[in-house]
């Protein structure tokens, strides 16, 4: 003891006094412990002592009270949650009309949602779902089985012939083998003619630690069970005990005593019962379950709830001398203890090597002044940021990414962006930029971002000295919304007359700047905030209909009924087939031609944007149907990219017709002449072994084109691109050869050498001269004479 005593004092002494903090409170805390600790300590043993026994009662029965209700609580909650569950739409009368065994993804869905809701609450062991129709089966999340036994589809389908759509009772769960307590909801929960239920089981163990609550000692018992006695929860055991029984008894008789008026008030109350010569102190309360009352008992002995005060009384004067004793050594301690944070804060701040400081607030004040001035520069950096902040959040509310909020968060997130929300109305506008392809080298391929951000800044500009709340918002592809907001009372033909100003007035402007096209769809007025991203999808998907043949419009969604968007455009077939011919035939710019005015024939009738990207995906159907007739794969042809969903992108004739003749024509026809090489060259081999044996006849292109199965134009371009040389030449060296030939070897005269050939005798003549420079004559007479 005495070393422990010489440890204790060696640490008090190396303890370093000379921080003010530390000796104020030491002081302080000093003369608090001394003087006031005895005769608190006395006036505890003679005042307090006859009454901490009846404190003690009255405090376990507030307690008893309190859990009682925390339990309510709970039980309360749960049917809520339970309640909540049948009108969730994942129960709905779907469920009436869809076959398990096949929808897989169904199912796993069911599973995942009975798993959560098992795990909405502790008190929940088990969640099934019973459905009657189409066929009765029970979920679970583990499985699903149809129900074949007879009895077992009794059990369930008296579950929907109960007269309440939520109860109690006690049942057996599916697979468990042991009853338990459950709360059964049926499904749909707004329906007149419930086809299943949902079956939650309760935790019984989860609900018994629980109910001990009520007994908050070692010793006693509680109990649980309703009015009608169907069921009984006890802490003593499933059996229960004879200790059970008695509380019963005696509960019965204290209500009996109490009269019917106590009963009904149904208030806590609370008797002594005295069981094995032991005194209990008895509470019970009534909980009101769908209908039914549920009685809790809580039973402790008298002796533990006053253990404590016998105790105490004893060693009361003890403690006072003792704490008199020990008060200069425990007001250390608590000094130390007090002094522990501030010690924290201080290394904190200073690192571990603190001991030259001798004001501890001191530090902490310059240090608090430091992160003062450090707070003000984020704050100055975050208002630096804020433009970027809000124009990203409104570009998230236009695209939709924001829907999933509720009506109130995104008017709170509107209002820390200095937008007024309330009695408000909102109107959306987006301004499609066109005619990038006409700008002739004032803007290059790739500064399409650069042209919709000159075209924002002219929007923003004549918008905000227009309008006091407006948010201009950069899609970056040539398109630019604009969100406005006003009053209620703001007049409704605003549209008509003023902002259809304001923005011709716009139109003007970017046409003088940009040189380009501007077309504006304006929406309707609505009156929430979470209609706002459904407005910008309707403005955009109104710009498809402007016309094409007019530069600069302003299309109003609420007027699109009312104009003839839909009216019926000429299909040029014959085109279509020119272009497909065209195509097969290798005739690269004799296709882009062709679809040119294949195009102008479309826009011809004053068809709109949409109506012109609705043949221009006909066409390129039809060249993908050319290219499988061609026996090509077009996945391999033209890639692994979506066609279709790239020519939906564009905007501009110009830039559709660019994109066919980079993208599928000149795709498609490189393709056609790589797999024809092989096919001609064999062909062009077998022309010239016909034209070598056949020269003396009268042969041309076309003759030899029908001969072997194919067109004079590509006979003679197959011929040029293998040979080297035309048709024509290569047949006229085969025949002046022959006929040197024939000069020189024989006597035959000029007109039977030309004849031999296949030529007229004055033809030849003049042929020979310009191939060779000389007559035949005069060639024979050089070859013979050599």
């Amino acid at each position: 003891m005495a070393g422990i005593f010489n440890n204790v004092l060696g640490y008090i002494q190396k303890y370093k006094y000379n921080k003010r903090f530390f000796r104020k409170s030491l002081v302080m805390i000093l003369i608090m412990a001394s003087i006031p600790g005895l005769i608190i300590g006395l006036s505890i043993y003679w005042i307090a002592t006859n009454n901490v026994e009846k404190e003690l009662q009255g405090l376990h029965q507030n307690q008893i009270s309190n859990r009682a209700a925390n339990i309510d609580d709970q039980l309360a909650f749960l049917e809520m949650t339970v309640s909540h569950w049948a009108f969730d739409s994942k129960f709905d009368e779907k469920l009436k009309t869809i076959n398990f065994a096949y929808n897989y993804d169904t199912v796993q869905d069911m599973y995942r949602t009975l798993l959560s809701l098992e795990s909405a609450h502790p008190f929940l062991q088990k969640v099934e779902l019973f459905l009657d129709k189409p066929r009765p089966l029970v979920f679970s999340t583990e499985r699903y089985t149809f129900l074949s036994n007879q009895s077992d589809i009794g059990n369930y389908e008296s579950l929907l012939q109960h007269d309440k759509s939520m109860f109690w009772m006690l049942r057996k769960p599916q697979g468990t083998g042991k009853q338990g307590l459950a709360i059964i909801n049926k499904i749909p929960g707004d329906s007149t003619e419930p086809f299943g239920a949902l079956i939650a089981t309760l935790n019984q163990d989860n609900l018994l630690k629980v109910l001990k609550t009520l007994t908050p000692y070692d010793e006693g018992v509680t109990m649980l069970f309703n009015e009608k006695d169907e069921w009984n929860l006890s802490s003593s055991g499933a059996g229960g005990s004879e200790l059970d029984l008695a509380l019963k008894e005696a509960y019965a008789k204290h209500q009996m005593e109490l009269g019917e008026a106590a009963v009904k008030d149904a208030k806590p109350e609370s008797f002594l019962f005295d069981y094995n010569k032991i005194s209990y102190s008895v509470s019970y309360g009534h909980f009101n379950r769908l209908g039914q009352k549920w009685v809790y008992i809580s039973a402790a002995p008298l002796s533990s709830i006053t253990a404590p005060v016998i105790a105490i009384s004893k060693w009361i004067l003890v403690i006072s001398v003792s704490g008199l004793l020990f008060a200069l050594l425990l007001s250390w301690f608590v000094s130390r203890r007090i002094y522990h944070p501030v010690q924290r804060l201080m290394t904190l701040l200073s690192g571990e090597k603190n001991d030259e400081v001798k004001d501890e607030f001191a530090m902490i004040e310059k240090h608090w002044q430091h992160m003062s001035k450090e707070s003000e520069t984020m704050r100055h950096k975050l208002e630096e940021q804020m433009p970027l902040l809000r124009e990203g959040f409104f570009l998230q509310l236009a695209q939709g990414y924001l829907i999933s909020l509720q009506e109130s968060d995104m008017k709170e997130r509107m209002k820390r962006y200095g937008w007024e929300t309330e009695d408000r109305q909102f109107v959306a506008l987006v301004f499609q930029l066109t005619g990038f392809a006409n700008l002739e080298g004032r803007f290059s391929q790739g500064d399409e971002s650069l042209v919709t951000f000159a075209a924002s800044n002219i929007i923003d500009e004549l918008i905000r000295s227009q309008y006091e709340q407006a948010e201009i918002i950069n899609f970056h592809n040539f398109s630019i919304g604009v969100l406005l907001s006003f009053p209620l009372s703001h007049p409704s033909t605003w549209l008509e007359d003023d902002l259809e100003q304001v923005c011709q007035e716009i139109i003007r402007a970017i046409n003088r700047i940009l040189k380009m096209q501007v077309t504006i769809s304006v929406s309707k007025w609505v009156h929430n905030v979470k209609q706002i991203p459904h407005l910008f999808e309707e403005v955009k998907q109104a710009l498809v209909y402007r016309d094409l043949l007019d530069e600069n419009q302003i299309i109003k969604t609420e007027q699109l009924s009312k104009l003839n968007v839909y009216k019926e455009t000429g299909y040029p077939f014959t085109l279509d087939k020119e272009i497909i011919n065209a195509i097969r035939n290798g005739q690269e710019s004799g296709a882009i031609d062709l679809i040119a005015q294949f195009m102008k024939e479309l826009a011809a009738n004053g068809s709109t944007e949409f109506m012109l990207q609705q043949g221009m995906l006909q066409l390129l159907g039809s060249i993908r149907y050319a290219s499988l007739q061609s026996g090509m794969n077009p996945v391999q042809l033209f890639g692994s990219v979506n066609l279709f969903e790239q020519l939906a992108q564009i905007k501009e004739p110009e830039e559709m017709l660019k994109w066919f003749q980079h993208k599928v024509i000149g795709v498609f026809v490189q393709e056609m002449i790589s797999r024809q090489d092989y096919h001609f060259k064999q062909i062009i081999e077998q022309v010239i072994v016909h034209l070598r044996e056949q020269y003396m006849t009268p042969l041309s292109l076309e003759s030899c084109a029908d001969l072997f199965g194919t067109s004079p134009y590509t006979l003679s371009r197959a011929f040029k691109q293998i040979t080297g040389i035309n048709f024509i030449d290569f047949l006229t060296n085969i025949r002046i050869s022959n006929a040197k030939s024939l000069l020189i070897e024989t006597d035959m005269k000029i007109n039977e050498v030309a004849d031999a050939i296949g030529y007229q005798h004055s033809y030849f003549n003049r042929l020979f001269k310009k191939y060779e420079g000389i007559t035949p004559s005069q060639f024979r007479e050089l070859n013979r004479t050599e």
